[in-house]
């Protein structure tokens, strides 16, 4: 069977073309985009490779299917509201615990976890994004850039990595990540840094103006914002003060969403709040979730997504036992749930059960659910049965469906395929699966073993431009 699988391009990956710009956010990736027009359009975009790559090496990056899928849906409705756009965007979750979210030159942009916890509804994310792509599309950060003319390519590359590092905390990152940015002269771009209230008054009113056109109601980016100041403790406090001023969301809240503010709430939101609860449950620590989920349950003890939710916290903390018995309790109240069906082949591939795995992934699919994550447990539990040509099959569509968001599909695709009679294939997928990580060395190497291949002419010419931009970001 031949490979399907979409150019995943160090080059020009494919991803959700939209821009996010928090305003509670680190500043310092925020302003940066004001090298949009400062600099040729190749210098940017190379930028924000190199960027990604240090971020994707860290390796916390969220990947889960159904959180994604849902959230570049958001992000693609408010953008088409948005108009066309210059060049692409990549969207990404992070894993994260602080309240942030920032975007990159070169259109990558970051959303931390804790942040999709923290909205209520749908609309709210919506806002947010509809906020920051008006900052974009209002030129903002142009403006600035004749300010600095000191920083380079490179000392701007170590600063958004390092302000991304102390951003996460934990361990020694907020060591590191300072170390990064003291190393890269941060102070030659403090005047970048904070957008003016006039500037965020402009990206209010045409951020309304974009998600109303999307068909949200413009009271959730009262409530986005109202969140997000009530919450703003959440902001890593590694952060220096020069790269976390941005002006203050009070006053707005009080004057350009006055007339928002006694607006009765919005109402109940099941798909995002099922979304929010596979987050809580895949990212948060386990006792909160914990709590947060049986408190629901002690007032409704019918409450599936937090059956569920609490499914997959066990299955994450390797209770096996307690997992298979919260999903069967959450597939007695929703039995077509496509979701909760694919997490249950999950659960009984782990067990090593592959006959119980293929049949609830192929429930799962007879519900519509064409997901990596069903099609990658189709394809690995018909291996563990020996039907090599069935997983074939269900490998080069989970690849497909995968983009580059589920690097899990990737990487066992390619492993699949250099063993199983399809090597230049397997090779050349997993070299896009180390560039999705963040490993370019390992990237070049698949790649230059698939091209070496007589099966590997197809090839050639991806990998080739690959290899190309590869030797480029390494001698960075």
């Amino acid at each position: 069977m031949d490979c399907n699988l979409k150019i995943l391009s160090f080059y020009l990956p494919k991803g959700i073309k939209a821009s996010l710009y928090l305003p509670l956010s680190l500043a310092i990736v925020l302003a940066l985009n004001s090298l949009a027009h400062a600099i040729p359009l190749a210098e940017e975009l190379s930028l924000g490779r190199q960027v990604h790559m240090e971020i994707a090496k860290e390796g916390v990056l969220f990947n889960d299917p159904y959180v994604n899928q849902y959230f570049q849906s958001v992000a693609a409705k408010v953008l088409k509201a948005a108009g066309r756009q210059e060049h692409p965007y990549h969207f990404y979750l992070i894993l994260s615990d602080s309240l942030n979210a920032f975007a990159v030159p070169g259109g990558y942009i970051y959303f931390h976890t804790e942040t999709l916890n923290s909205l209520e509804n749908e609309g709210q994310m919506a806002a947010i994004l509809a906020h920051e792509i008006a900052h974009i599309t209002s030129r903002h950060f142009s403006l600035r850039a004749e300010k600095n003319t000191t920083a380079s390519l490179a000392s701007l590359a170590g600063i958004l990595a390092g302000a991304f590092l102390m951003s996460q905390g934990g361990h020694n990152a907020g060591a590191i990540g300072q170390a990064m940015i003291l190393g890269s002269s941060a102070g030659s771009i403090q005047v970048m840094l904070a957008n003016s209230r006039a500037d965020e008054s402009e990206a209010d009113r045409k951020g309304r103006s974009y998600m109303v056109k999307a068909g949200y109601n413009p009271r959730d980016m009262y409530g986005a914002f109202k969140i997000m100041s009530e919450k703003s403790f959440n902001v890593s406090s590694t952060i220096p003060t020069y790269m976390s001023t941005h002006p203050g969301i009070s006053q707005r809240l009080a004057s350009t969403f006055q007339d928002q503010a006694g607006m009765p709430p919005a109402p109940k939101d099941p798909t995002y709040l099922a979304m929010r609860d596979r987050v809580l449950a895949l990212t948060a620590p386990p006792e909160r979730a914990t709590n947060i989920f049986n408190g629901r349950l002690a007032e409704n003890p019918s409450d599936a997504s937090a059956l569920h939710a609490l499914g997959l916290l066990s299955f994450r903390t390797r209770n096996l036992s307690r997992a298979e018995e919260y999903y069967n309790r959450a597939l007695e109240l929703m039995p077509n749930n496509g979701q909760y069906l694919s997490d249950m082949g999950d659960l009984a591939f782990e067990r090593r059960k592959a006959q119980d795995a293929v049949n609830y992934y192929s429930k799962a699919r007879q519900n519509g659910d064409n997901t990596p994550q069903t099609n990658l447990g189709l394809a690995r539990s018909y291996e563990l049965l020996g039907n090599n040509q069935e997983a074939a099959r269900y490998y080069d569509a989970a690849v497909e469906a995968a983009d580059n968001l589920f690097p899990k599909a990737l990487e066992m695709a390619g492993l699949f395929f250099t063993t199983k009679g399809d090597a230049a294939k397997g090779h050349y997928i997993l070299g896009n699966y180390f560039l999705l990580v963040g490993k370019p060395k390992d990237a070049a190497f698949h790649f230059e073993a698939a091209i070496a291949l007589p099966q590997g002419a197809k090839y050639t010419s991806q990998v080739q431009q690959l290899l190309r931009d590869l030797e480029d970001y390494l001698k960075k």
